[in-house]
């Protein structure tokens, strides 16, 4: 196994040890047929003076001639060799691998190119994997040898982390370069929505927009939820308003009103939300936007679940059923009168085990007669520290907010109030708390 470190650099010499120059950078095929999980090296760039030599790799004869490190021995005099031109489909591993961001899927992070690793193959040399540990950046530098025995000495572990080649995606991009490792968006796909976000936080503006130019509607929306409100507006604003209302609208309305309020442009705002398919939700979050910050009006969502109290348990149940709605809002179900207004709240596990035949208006009765018919309910213009205090007071999940005649707006989320008060160093451990509480 060699190293690109330990080949850049070297001194290059033709058959008859003519001087050519030094080893600048090697270049790879990676499209196929020639490329597959491990692509070969096709070209070696020679720095010749105030020239580059673009050598084919079958010009070499020996990496390290004469059991010199430091010299690469050719097969052919410099008279006689061929300069090759450069190709479609060719990565150069210095230029545009080194450096660069990748994603270590097995720690759900992006990490940095330090070296590469190439193997050989008889005469061919193969880019193996990529090195992205300290390590790799000493042997870059020319400290490994004096660092790492010395690391043992005092117990400390220095090892190289590979990550193979066949698990690094290159591909073509507009932002920092040609081609550049990127993010394979397949994969981002896949992780927790927690997860995507806090590696979509350490991307670059440009790495971001196109990041979200290619993950599906869904994933989108939900990475832009767990992300904070400045970041995720930059993002939005990024990309094409179409695009960006299909996202928002495939967020909760209270996660993509607080979104929209960070942007620059109220008349991008406007946009966007005129774009939506849906005309219903776009007012919604109109709605929410008018609330002043740090409200209970600003904090809700107006995705909750109303009912008829003259509905039976199965009735709810298949309504539930045929509506499909988010399952994390299902924290409580609103029980309304005739006239719409709120008259009680009951859990889902109270209608999943209630006697067939059982209406909603029997589930408020039955609160009543056990001195359980209190309802606590905070108005648009609530604050945040307010509805905190009444959560916890209360052991609730969430709060229902209503407006002065006792109808419905929606309601305030633990989860709502925490990104509010919640300290950040303790509160992405919340949810899991929380979850657990839950379930």
């Amino acid at each position: 196994m060699a190293y690109l470190s330990h080949i850049l650099g070297k001194h290059v010499v033709d058959s008859v040890g003519q001087p050519m120059g030094r080893i600048v950078d090697l270049a790879i095929t990676v499209e196929e047929p020639f490329g597959g999980e491990f692509p070969p090296v096709t070209l070696v760039l020679v720095k010749a003076g105030s020239a580059t030599l673009r050598l084919r790799w079958e010009l070499i004869a020996d990496l390290h001639a004469a059991g010199r490190d430091d010299v690469c021995l050719l097969d052919e005099p410099r008279a006689r060799l061929t300069i090759g031109q450069e190709k479609e489909g060719e990565v150069y591993l210095r230029r545009d691998v080194l450096d660069k961001q990748i994603l270590d899927m097995a720690h759900g992070r992006l990490v940095r190119v330090n070296d590469v690793f190439l193997l050989e193959d008889g005469r061919q040399l193969r880019a193996a994997g990529v090195d992205v540990s300290f390590r790799g950046l000493l042997r870059r530098i020319g400290w490994e040898r004096r660092v790492v025995p010395l690391s043992k000495r005092l117990g400390i572990s220095m090892q190289r982390q590979h990550i193979p080649w066949n698990q690094v995606e290159v591909m073509r991009t507009e932002a920092g370069g040609r081609i550049q490792l990127k993010v394979p968006t397949d994969k981002l796909s896949r992780l927790h929505p927690t997860d995507l976000a806090a590696i979509v936080h350490q991307m670059s503006p440009d790495e971001r927009a196109e990041v979200f130019e290619k993950l599906d509607i869904e994933t989108a929306a939900t990475a832009l939820e767990e992300m904070d409100d400045e970041v995720a507006a930059d993002i939005v604003e990024s990309l094409d308003n179409e695009r960006a209302a299909d996202i928002i609208e495939e967020m909760d309305p209270d996660e993509a009103a607080d979104v929209l309020a960070e942007m620059d442009s109220p008349q991008e705002t406007a946009a966007i939300l005129d774009l939506m398919d849906d005309p219903e939700e776009a007012a919604d979050i109109k709605h929410l936007l008018s609330y002043e910050e740090g409200t209970a009006g600003a904090l809700m969502t107006t995705d909750v679940m109303s009912l008829s109290r003259a509905l039976t348990v199965e009735a709810v149940l298949a309504h539930l059923r045929a509506e499909q709605p988010d399952p994390d809002a299902l924290h409580y179900l609103y029980v309304e009168d005739d006239g719409e207004n709120l008259a009680g709240v009951v859990s889902l596990g109270e209608v999943a085990i209630a006697p067939a035949g059982t209406t909603l208006d029997d589930l408020l009765r039955e609160h009543a007669a056990s001195g359980r018919d209190e309802m606590i309910t905070v108005e648009p213009q609530t604050e945040a520290q307010e509805c905190a205090r009444l959560i916890a007071k209360y052991d609730l999940l969430s709060l229902p907010v209503v407006d002065l005649n006792g109808a419905l707006l929606g309601a305030v989320t633990v989860d709502d109030v925490l990104d509010v008060i919640a300290p950040d160093e303790w509160k992405s451990q919340l949810p899991r708390v929380f979850a657990r509480n839950t379930s």
